[in-house]
């Protein structure tokens, strides 16, 4: 597996669908999301519900959502979620065995070019918790700098020309 593989796809299908159920029931993955608790159960009635194979138009109802993939096969999702001129980056490695092979920092990376190049967006932040080293490192690896402290969590972000002058 080469971390240059991985891709962001906005076509999500059912069997996305179920595995982001299953890494979302997971407690180890989803300790640090923001997710609702009803967000599983939400899913599922869409699939048992929809006669139709892609459910890309139902997870992007706030935002962009991607499914990161390697080779094809899911491994995670990333999110992008406007505030403004300003977007919200959430992206959850949902595949643990892929846990610490450096793909949360390229997705991160792929999410930017999105963000800036596609989307037009001057600015991205992500909403760390405090307690979750995995995506500190991640985000700050690709060059994110903390800037506000939040009552859980902490705000780092990320401009166009930081992030031009990255990969320059």
């Amino acid at each position: 597996m080469n971390c240059n593989d991985l891709e962001l796809r906005q076509e999500v299908f059912k069997s996305d669908a179920l595995k982001i159920i299953s890494w979302l029931d997971d407690e180890e993955v989803s300790k640090y999301l923001n997710e609702s608790k009803n967000v599983t159960k939400s899913i599922e009635r869409v699939i048992y519900t929809t006669n139709i194979p892609i459910l890309t138009h139902l997870f992007n109802r706030n935002g962009s959502f991607y499914m990161i993939t390697i080779e094809d096969e899911p491994v995670g999702y990333l999110k992008l979620v406007p505030k403004g001129k300003t977007v919200e980056m959430v992206i959850v490695i949902g595949d643990k065995e892929k846990w610490g092979m450096g793909l949360g920092s390229n997705a991160i990376f792929q999410g930017l070019k999105e963000a800036f190049f596609n989307w037009r967006f001057d600015e991205v932040i992500a909403k760390i918790h405090f307690e979750n080293e995995r995506s500190k490192n991640a985000f700050r690896k690709v060059g994110f700098k903390a800037d506000k402290k939040l009552p859980k969590e902490m705000q780092y972000s990320m401009n166009m020309k930081t992030f031009l002058k990255s990969i320059c």
